[in-house]
């Protein structure tokens, strides 16, 4: 009896360890040493990222990831300054995503896959964005440093 009054809080509080405090974010910070891209982490299944490349230039890569991934495009707004999609994998799983113009340089986007979505399909659509803009050249600058004058 002791063994199970022991053993079950500590299930519960490794639970939430992992859940909310040493869990991946949607989508993994190291790639942001590889490509001028910031990741955080902004719940369960939730990522926020800033991307040093023009709006139109990420949503075209978003797009084309989502195409070599076989996504389907269940949702898909495009506007001037805000984009939002809505993509669905072959279990019926779904993937959200909304990305904005910051400035002319900065892009914005949050991806979503939900409470039960895969975090791995997520993580695997961003990596694809970042493998299209590097294909293409588009991000703007390496991710060096800059010193301000």
């Amino acid at each position: 009896m002791l063994e199970k009054r022991i053993f079950l809080p500590a299930v519960f509080f490794m639970s939430l360890t992992v859940l909310f405090g040493c869990a991946d974010p949607l989508v993994l910070g190291g790639l942001g040493r590889t490509a001028p891209v910031a990741f955080s982490s902004t719940g369960i299944g939730q990522g926020d990222s800033a991307w040093l490349a023009r709006y139109d230039d990420v949503v075209q890569a978003t797009l084309h990831a989502a195409q070599v991934l076989a996504l389907e495009v269940e949702k898909k707004e495009i506007g001037d300054d805000r984009s939002v999609f809505q993509f669905i994998d072959g279990t019926g799983k779904t993937l959200d995503a909304r990305i904005e113009r910051r400035t002319e340089t900065v892009t914005y986007a949050h991806f979503s896959v939900g409470l039960f979505g895969s975090r791995t399909v997520g993580q695997l659509l961003v990596r694809q964005i970042i493998f299209e803009l590097n294909k293409e050249g588009r991000f703007l600058r390496d991710m060096v440093p800059v010193e301000a004058d």
